[in-house]
């Protein structure tokens, strides 16, 4: 199974799950050196105060959050098979993680 990035999938962590249902993968495809992978989570609805780091998208009718700007890393075996993916969005996240890596 092959994970890409801008794959949304499902939060494999129980206790965060009802905060932050999905992940998105941030980390390329052809970056296989880690059994780690670089993630952002993804809140339900509209962030309370979204920010330059922070991408609203729609998914299966709903509304949610990307929070580019608070990554994280997973163990690559904890992750399941791509619910979605957010291609249809990558200028505005990786505009979201070029503010968080430059300031710009």
């Amino acid at each position: 199974m092959v994970i890409r990035q801008f794959d949304l999938i499902e939060n494999p962590s129980a206790r965060s799950r009802p905060q932050y249902p999905y992940l998105v993968v941030l980390q390329s495809h052809l970056l296989t050196a880690s059994n780690l992978t670089v993630v952002a989570p993804v809140l339900h609805g509209d962030a309370p105060a979204v920010t330059l780091t922070s991408v609203a998208f729609e998914f299966q009718g709903r509304t949610y959050t990307l929070l580019a700007g608070e990554p994280t890393t997973v163990d690559a075996h904890r992750l399941s098979r791509g619910v979605g993916n957010l291609l249809a969005y990558e200028d505005d996240i990786r505009r979201a993680l070029d503010r968080v890596f430059t300031g710009f």
